[in-house]
């Protein structure tokens, strides 16, 4: 798979935007629509590289355009290159609209932006669009409500993955329900502007991103088939509620696929605190499982202890332990099982810090290692090319070679099956 960088800009006129039908001389995506595009060079400046490619493609030099703003940029992927395009977006406006079109491009079109979708594109032009057409990083700001929302979901140390990808998709129902706008195009900017903020938060949790992009994906769907506010409004309601729904489905099938993985009799490990891990072992012993639970006490924050008085609470055989205790008890294991806060594309898994040691001795005395997770908790932005950065007083990252398997709401797949997954889902998220 190869990642590329490019700029796009898009160039803005008496309220209408510039297109351009790539020619048939050009390398790819021959005959479609783009803005005006080029490849960024090792090291080259994003806006110096917009401003040679408008010069080269239009004639049209940084004296006669201005730069009105620069977009956050945007990762997409091309299923059929292979290739992830990572897209430096920039809106300018022209003073005059003579142009000259090089031999990259055969035709120029000036359209209204609501057109746009219209058009046989480059892959995500509009989405590219969409991250200028709107100062988002004002509307963001301007939402009060939304931003401490968003900030409470940045500070929460208290809540895991799953609860706290539900809780964004609330975030998103209550910012559609609030927003004083006077259009549908507005109300989906301010939804697309929290979005953004929400993928700057718990990065070490792709359910957040993953839940707010089908979601927004979906909105974005409606917002091209509705045509009154008010029923928008209630649209977007009716998809948060389905958002929320799927999420606790899925995570109800994947604790109920990783009953049958757990033995009929014996002890199990777990890790920190998984809604998930806490289901399956109540479900497990409901149907007449015998098994006893070992529960790492989880340090900081010893989150081990509540699943451990939580476990108890439903019926379930506990033996809460410290750290420092699982070399003596390990040859008593049977099974690893353990929450995730995302999976990479290789499969490799990150969780609470102390996953990878326990894994790693598990490994070592040939004790199978389950993660359980829903799969909104495979990490796109890893896929995508982002770097992924743990916190390391609150997470470890587990090798992929140490994984037996993760279970999900579809079964227990093999760690190298994620990325084959990650492809998939990616067609229905908003990039």
């Amino acid at each position: 798979m190869q990642f590329k960088h490019v700029v796009s800009s898009f160039l803005l006129f008496d309220q209408r935007i510039l297109l351009l039908r790539r020619s048939n001389r050009v390398g790819s995506y021959r005959g479609r629509w783009s803005g005006v595009s080029g490849y960024l060079e090792r090291g080259e400046e994003p806006l110096q590289r917009a401003k040679i490619e408008i010069q080269e493609e239009l004639g049209l030099s940084s004296l006669q355009v201005s730069l009105v703003r620069s977009g956050e940029l945007l990762r997409t992927f091309d299923e059929q290159k292979d290739t992830v395009w990572i897209i430096h977006p920039f809106l300018f406006e022209v003073h005059e609209p003579n142009l000259r079109l090089d031999w990259e491009n055969s035709e120029s079109r000036w359209i209204s932006p609501d057109d746009l979708r219209s058009f046989d594109t480059v892959p995500n032009l509009k989405e590219v669009f969409e991250r200028v057409r709107w100062d988002l990083r004002a509307t963001a700001s301007a939402l009060f409500n939304s931003s401490r929302s968003v900030n409470d979901l940045r500070r929460d140390r208290v809540h895991g993955a799953s609860f706290l990808g539900r809780r964004s998709i609330e975030v998103l129902a209550e910012v559609a329900r609030v927003s004083r706008v006077d259009s549908i195009n507005a109300l989906f900017s301010n939804l697309l502007s929290v979005v953004m903020e929400l993928r700057k938060v718990q990065r070490n949790m792709a359910t957040i991103r993953n839940l707010t992009g089908r979601f927004l994906f979906e909105a974005e769907a409606a917002r091209q088939t509705t045509t009154s506010l008010d029923n928008y409004r209630e649209t977007v309601a009716t998809l948060a509620q389905k958002a929320r729904t799927e999420a606790e489905a899925t995570a109800e099938d994947a604790s109920r696929n990783t009953v049958s993985i757990l033995p009929e009799e014996g002890h199990v490990l777990t890790h920190s605190y998984s809604s998930t891990v806490r289901r399956a072992l109540e479900l497990a012993v409901k149907g007449k499982r015998k098994l006893t639970v070992y529960v790492i006490e989880s340090s900081p924050g010893s989150e081990g202890k509540q699943l451990a008085k939580d476990l108890i609470g439903i019926g379930v055989p506990v033996k809460l332990i410290a750290e420092s205790a699982m070399n003596s008890i390990i040859s008593d294991i049977e099974m690893v099982i353990v929450g995730a806060d995302s999976v990479l594309a290789n499969g490799s898994v990150i969780n609470k810090i102390g996953t990878s040691k326990i894994a790693n001795l598990a490994k070592e005395e040939e004790i199978p290692f389950y993660a359980v997770c829903e799969s909104a908790k495979f990490s796109a932005a890893d896929f995508l090319g982002e770097q992924i950065q743990i916190s390391k007083t609150l997470f470890d990252l587990t090798p992929v070679e140490y994984v037996s398997k993760v279970v999900t709401e579809s079964g227990a797949i093999e760690p190298g099956e994620v990325e084959q997954e990650i492809r998939k889902m990616l067609s229905q998220l908003y990039p």
